[in-house]
């Protein structure tokens, strides 16, 4: 049976879990703790809730008994407000939905338990509770789906101010050095030494844009919503993805020590292994004390444990764990930190991610010497290459005639740089409009090839293709699309059936040509 506890703090969340588990009928209770009533992913389908009230306005606390009401189910459920108002002020919160209202701490918690669990069967023998439909399995999966990006997204939240650190600090210098090249650039000539040191500024400012490129891609990686697909994934790539997103954070409070071995792929999700990752860091991080950071220890290390199995290792010197949390850190919900700080739910997502892999989690501690979590996950099958590998950079045919292309994207900026890029291989037209792009074609210009931006106001690049299939199917079959990075599953499925394939921005000039070429072959 659950029981789930509600914005109740630490000290009387103790003091109620033991009274549970002390009692016959509650010995083999799952408990979940909750840190606020409307962060509830979903519906409560049966079992004891207990609300704390934090002595607030009667009208707050009666809001939060009318939103739990509304997620449970009456006949499998009992609410419990524990509060010490006064008889009128109860009667208000029963009629907002509680069942029962108790001083703090409460007592006699396992008679409230077995006396549900009575109901519960008797409403079983009564065919009241008919077996899960399909109907119920599917919001099951819904509500994990939900704790999943609730999770996700919580890391996003922590993960932010480093990431904007990390961004800012490349900026800076991409900002300054392209100042000072205006200024350069603007005098009538420029010095031999002067040229170098322009040479110098340049190398400078692409060295720090791709530095926000990786992070943004990293992030992208994080929280893309393609996380139903699978194959074989780098588990190096995952890792170093994942450092450089906390790289921050990880530096300031510890040092990191980390040992990447190469490894065979592994066949599951980028982005879902990406958010194992940051789970496992951000709870290194948190298990460690406050004191100086070089007395602080994070390790990381990636191996082979076998030819089947890959292993991945997050180890701290942190505070550690007595065994009974240890016996509960996979529970929904269950934290050690104060309420309102984390989900509780990372390692419990965690989890189930490696088991749906085909994985499973590892995990040993002991008090005062800090904690170790070990990920085990299968090999992807040999005679796997690594994708790298497999792509072959295309360059451009040298030809006497050049191809002509036809560039739709409504940034002027993007056309303007995307021409100065190609324009000594290809004949270019740039449009910021994909009507105007139709308008063209349908007076007779003609184009080789077609790259079309997915996120445009008025006519989508998506659209733009399904009036394109109808107009010149054959120019459609030699039509891309780019994106910066907004896009949904059902968009991806689009690109992967109706067109030739995406461009993700940010792009040098040989990914380019290499994607305008495979759409001209």
């Amino acid at each position: 049976m659950f029981v789930t506890l509600v914005a109740l703090p630490p000290e009387v969340s103790e003091e109620v879990e033991r009274g549970i588990l002390e009692s016959d009928a509650g010995r083999n209770c799952q408990i979940l703790r909750v840190p606020l009533a409307g962060t509830l992913p979903g519906a409560i389908s049966e079992g004891l809730i207990v609300l704390w009230d934090d002595g607030g306005p009667l009208s707050e606390l009666c809001t939060s008994c009318q939103r739990l009401n509304a997620l449970r189910r009456v006949p499998r459920t009992h609410l419990v407000v524990l509060t010490g108002r006064a008889p009128v002020e109860a009667d208000a919160l029963a009629a907002a939905g509680a069942d029962e209202c108790l001083t703090a701490p409460g007592t006699h918690w396992g008679v409230r338990l077995a006396s549900l669990r009575r109901r519960l069967s008797a409403l079983s023998d009564g065919d009241a509770s008919p077996a899960p439909s399909l109907l119920e399995a599917s919001d099951r999966a819904r509500l994990e789906s939900q704790w999943v990006l609730a999770d996700r997204m919580a890391s996003i939240g922590t993960l932010a101010a480093g990431v904007a650190h990390e961004i800012n600090n490349p900026l800076s210098y991409v900002s300054s050095n392209l100042s000072y090249l205006r200024e350069l650039l603007a005098q009538p000539e420029l010095s031999h030494e002067q040229l170098m040191e322009l040479r110098e500024v340049v190398a400078e400012a692409q060295e720090g844009a791709g530095r926000v490129s990786a992070i943004v891609r990293d992030l992208r990686t994080f929280s893309r919503a393609d996380e139903e697909l699978h194959g074989p994934v780098d588990m190096v790539h995952v890792v170093d993805g994942a450092l450089r997103l906390l790289r921050n954070q990880i530096g300031l409070v510890a040092r990191l020590t980390c040992t990447l071995e190469p490894v065979l792929p592994v066949h599951g999700n980028e982005g879902r292994l990406t958010q194992i990752v940051v789970n496992l860091l951000l709870n290194a991080l948190q298990a460690l004390p406050d004191r100086a950071p070089e007395e602080n220890r994070v390790r990381v290390s990636l191996r082979a444990s076998s030819s089947r199995h890959v292993e991945l290792e997050v180890s701290d010197n942190g505070h550690g764990m007595a065994p009974d949390v240890q016996r509960r850190i996979f529970d929904p919900f269950f934290s050690t930190r104060p309420v309102g700080e984390g989900t509780g739910l990372g390692l419990s997502i965690s989890l189930t991610l490696v088991q749906a892999m085909g994985g499973r989690i590892e995990v040993s501690s002991a008090p005062g010497w800090g904690s170790t979590f070990r990920i085990v996950l299968p090999a992807q099958a040999a005679g796997w290459t690594d994708g790298a590998e497999q792509t072959q950079v295309v360059e451009p045919a040298p030809a006497r005639i050049r191809r002509r292309l036809l560039l739709i994207d409504d940034e002027p900026s993007v056309g303007n740089s995307v021409s100065r890029l190609v324009r000594d291989v290809y004949e270019i037209h740039v449009v910021q409009d994909a009507r105007e792009a139709l308008r063209l074609l349908t007076m007779g210009e003609r184009f080789d090839a077609i790259l079309c931006d997915v996120m445009m106001p008025g006519m989508s690049g998506l659209d733009f293709v399904v009036e394109l299939e109808r107009l010149a199917p054959e120019l459609a079959l030699r039509t891309g699309l780019m994106t910066g990075g907004a896009f949904t599953a059902q968009a991806r499925e689009f690109v992967g059936r109706r067109t030739r394939g995406l461009l993700e921005k940010p792009f040098e000039r040989e990914r380019l040509c290499t994607f305008v070429e495979h759409l001209i072959q």
